[in-house]
């Protein structure tokens, strides 16, 4: 089951769709307004690293492998 958060071009709603398999075009309606003209937004994922003040884990940017 895969994840994907989209951004509507028309109305602005963000939205996350649980799908199995590949983000399809007939997948990527915005429940809002009804449009199909969305966009996938990406965000930075969190690793197992924590940061040097003990916080919660950090969003990286890179692979997560060093």
């Amino acid at each position: 089951m895969a994840t994907y958060d989209l951004v509507c071009l028309e109305c602005g709603h963000v939205f996350e769709l649980f799908v199995q398999g590949f983000l399809k075009n007939e997948d990527r309606q915005c429940p809002s307004c009804g449009s199909f003209k969305t966009r996938q937004k990406f965000s930075p994922f969190l690793t197992n690293a924590t940061s040097s003040s003990g916080d919660s884990p950090s969003a990286s940017s890179g692979s997560g492998y060093s």
